[in-house]
Formats: C-alpha cells, sequence, structure tokens
C-alpha cells in the first residue's frame, strides 16, 4: 500500500463557485474541466458541478466522451477534424478558428460552434477583419450550423492596460453580431478576478471558470485551495550515525536517526529536477544556500511543521527523518494536481 492519496473538498469547491456567481452577475458560468478537471477528477468533478452549472469546457473530443452530463460541452481547442465532426455525442460546441475548416462540415447534421478570434496571442485565431465573412460563408454554404458563440483569450492579464486595449478590440469586432449570437465571452480566470478587466467586459455574457473554481488563484477574493495531498510511513528504518542513505550516498546520517520510507516520488511529480552541473563554484554556492534556506514540501500535516527530505527522491518512494514523528503520523505534501500522476486514489471529502 502506498498510503498516498489526494483529498478534494466539495464544500470548498461550491463555495468558490458561489463566489464567481456573485461576482459574475448575470453570466452564464463555464465550468473548465479540461486536464483532467485540472487534476482533480474529470468524472467526479463534472458529477458533482453538473446542477450547478450553465456548461462544461474541455480540451479535446476524448476529454468530452468523460463526462456524463446533459450540459453542452464547449471544445476549447480549435484542433479539431472530420472524424470529430461526425461524433455520436450531441452536446458539443465545436470551437473554429479558421476559415479552411468549414470545408469538412457536415452537410446532414445540426451542430453548433464558437469561432475563435485572435486579439493578439498570434497562436491561433480568427482575425477580427475576417470574421464577419466568415460567419457570413457558414450561414450561407451551412444552414445546419450554428454559430452559438464568439470568444476570445486573455493572454496577458498581469499586463492591465495590454488587455483593456484586447477587450476594446473584441467588443467592436464582436458588436454587429450581439443580437445573433448566443454567447460572448472573454474572461477566464485571470481576468475575472480583476476587478478593472472585469468592469471592462460588461459586454459579455459567460465566464470561463477553471483556475479560480479549484483554487489555484483569486485567494483576495475568498477563493480556497480545494485539495491536499497526504501520506503515511510505509515503513520506518533505522539508521546510524555516519551511514549513508540514498543513490550516490548523497547523505550522511549525523546521528542515529529514524527514516521514514513515503510512497511516492518522482512519477507523481514530487520532488523531479534535471541537473545541470554548472561548475564547481556554482555547486559549493548552491549546497551552501540550499543548507541555509530549507523550504519544505512535506509538513506534519498536525502541527504545520516542515520535515526534512533525507537524500532525493527515487522513482516511486520518498525517505523523510522521522524526528518528532511516529509511524502514524500523516503528512501533508505539496504537490500541484495539475502535474501529479492521475491515477493518484483520490478521496471527496463532503
Amino acid at each position: 500500500m502506498k498510503n498516498f492519496w489526494c483529498e478534494i473538498y466539495l464544500d470548498k469547491l461550491y463555495n468558490n463557485l458561489k463566489i464567481i456567481k456573485e461576482m459574475a452577475d448575470d453570466k452564464k458560468i463555464i465550468a473548465v474541466v479540461k486536464g483532467n478537471a485540472y487534476g482533480l477528477g474529470v468524472e467526479e468533478i463534472t458529477t458533482r458541478l453538473n446542477d450547478k452549472v450553465d456548461y462544461f469546457a474541455v480540451s479535446d473530443i476524448n476529454e468530452a466522451a468523460l463526462i456524463n452530463t446533459d450540459k453542452e460541452i464547449l471544445l476549447l481547442s480549435p484542433l479539431v477534424s472530420k472524424d470529430d465532426f461526425n461524433t455520436n455525442l450531441n452536446n458539443i460546441i465545436f470551437t473554429i478558428d479558421n476559415k479552411a475548416v468549414i470545408n469538412e462540415f457536415p452537410k446532414d447534421k445540426t451542430m453548433k460552434i464558437h469561432i475563435y478570434v485572435d486579439t493578439g496571442m498570434n497562436r491561433m485565431g480568427v482575425k477580427c477583419s475576417e470574421l464577419a465573412g466568415i460567419i457570413s460563408e457558414i450561414k450561407e454554404k451551412y444552414p445546419n450550423v450554428i454559430v452559438d458563440g464568439i470568444y476570445t483569450h486573455l493572454h496577458n492579464t498581469k499586463n492591465v492596460n495590454y488587455t483593456l486595449k484586447q477587450i476594446e478590440d473584441f467588443k467592436k469586432c464582436t458588436e454587429p453580431f450581439k443580437d445573433e449570437v448566443n454567447m460572448i465571452h472573454c474572461l477566464n480566470s485571470s481576468g475575472f478576478i480583476n476587478d478593472e478587466i472585469r468592469s471592462a467586459s460588461y459586454f459579455t455574457n459567460a465566464v470561463r471558470a477553471g483556475n479560480i473554481l479549484y483554487g489555484y488563484d483569486g485567494f483576495n477574493k475568498g477563493i480556497r485551495r480545494t485539495y491536499n495531498y497526504f501520506a503515511k510511513p510505509v515503513n520506518v528504518y533505522e539508521v546510524s550515525k555516519g551511514e549513508h542513505v540514498g543513490y550516490g550516498c548523497t547523505y550522511k546520517a549525523k546521528r542515529n536517526i529514524k527514516i521514514g520510507i513515503l510512497g511516492f516520488g518522482n512519477i507523481e511529480h514530487f520532488g523531479f529536477s534535471k541537473d545541470i552541473d554548472k561548475g564547481f563554484f556554482f555547486n559549493v554556492v548552491r549546497a551552501a544556500y540550499n543548507s541555509l534556506k530549507f523550504r519544505p514540501e512535506i509538513f506534519d500535516a498536525k502541527s504545520g511543521r516542515g520535515i526534512r527530505i533525507v537524500s532525493k527522491p527515487n522513482m516511486n518512494i520518498t525517505i523523510v527523518d522521522m524526528e518528532g514523528l511516529n509511524e502514524d503520523s500523516l503528512l501533508r505534501i505539496e504537490i500541484s494536481p495539475i502535474l501529479a500522476d492521475s491515477r493518484i486514489t483520490k478521496k471527496y471529502i463532503e
């Protein structure tokens, strides 16, 4: 048994959603559940949110197939093919970002699309000058295709002035279609929590909530983190003073100690870093700094005290100094669910 798991606190998830709804006024809520619901388990999270949000959003058709919902699901990635259009999922909204893909539309199937407009990220998207022509062509050639929405991505919200200009460009671009298109949206999490950016987006009618929904951002608005990782020692081992521990003899005991073996490591994306030899002087300075500056990633869940790691985390285990701990001690582990192995056991706490 690994004795390692992730707890997801549903009361905090619901409270975050409540705050988002209060801030959003009458805007529709699109719960972004891409990347396995940001690592927290897409099947369970969407089940819990199904009656509380207006839409879901994922990256691609494969993610959409994992969701058991009658809500419409927006595919945020415009990387779609003819095969995707022929899916038997009847609640999909496709994202379109170029003129060429129009030729792949089926003519015998009703479907909804959102058009992604590029307002400065220059990664993908329809240019504002092209939007009217593309909508007109779709209406003319494909009466079975509903242009349900238009959106853009606010990719540099730390620069508020830049983002406000981006929003103004998007507003001008979408203004002619405000009465014929169901949804116009640009607010993502980082834009939504900025009061000035949110206010400037008054003309939009939906919010894409991802990071703030799960508590990765928005703490100044009352948003709370919805998860924690925990572990208990799988085994305890005694090491005598002067003995080495771990690969490469990187740790030498300065006293008789007990070490705890924890059932996680690099494959759970803990403690992984690429060693780069930058020379003797750099390595000496780095070692001295690390010895003086203790920045723990493992904590005693009861006291909050940082726990020292012994040697380096391995592929599937991490070793800690058991001073002040026992075999039943509960440890909290700092790992991002976005990066962590999705197979880690999850416990959903009401």
